[in-house]
């Protein structure tokens, strides 16, 4: 009698579900430890399971614990970048001095605003197709370079470079 093997991603799922059992509360604690607010804890728990669940023959991996928690580590490493650029990190108070001290919107500035906003419309449809949509899937879509690389079919090198060619056109063209 032949033994029937289950589809490698049953095999995987349940591999993660296990590992899940074993290693969240450790997961837990290594977040819980980094970050000032609690909320986001279980969320990036998750989201290290999933990415393990997400990778193909969990098998090949030589030592999951070191590799759950490099996952963990990529998640923090992640998550700061991501606070920075949107600078959710800061607060700032609203200051009647300060809302004092500039002017409202008149006249001239909503027209320095929308020449502003024509010239960089206008310098981004310039831009070549594909480093146009780098460009917009990692600043305003807040994609990764690995993720716009998935999403287009190209190599993550590839999107580095028309990241780079962008923003030096952009600057250029709106100097």
């Amino acid at each position: 009698m032949t033994t029937v093997r289950p589809p490698l991603e049953a095999e995987d799922a349940r591999m993660v579900a296990d590992l899940s059992a074993r290693y969240a509360d450790a997961i837990r604690r290594y977040f819980a430890r980094r970050l000032a607010g609690a909320g986001d804890v279980e969320d990036l728990t998750q989201e290290v399971f999933l990415r393990l669940l997400r990778r193909a023959q969990l098998g090949d991996i030589e030592n999951v614990e070191g590799y759950i928690f490099q996952i963990a580590a990529n998640l923090l490493r992640e998550r700061g970048r991501h606070r920075i650029r949107r600078r959710l990190d800061e607060e700032q108070a609203f200051d009647d001095d300060y809302a004092d001290a500039h002017d409202e919107l008149s006249p001239e500035r909503i027209l320095l605003g929308k020449e502003a906003y024509r010239l960089m419309v206008q310098a981004l449809q310039e831009l070549p197709e594909r480093a146009r949509t780098v460009f917009v899937l990692n600043r305003f879509e807040d994609m990764t370079g690995v993720q716009i690389a998935h999403r287009l079919g190209v190599a993550v090198s590839t999107v580095e470079k028309d990241m780079m060619r962008a923003i030096a056109y952009l600057r250029k063209r709106l100097q």
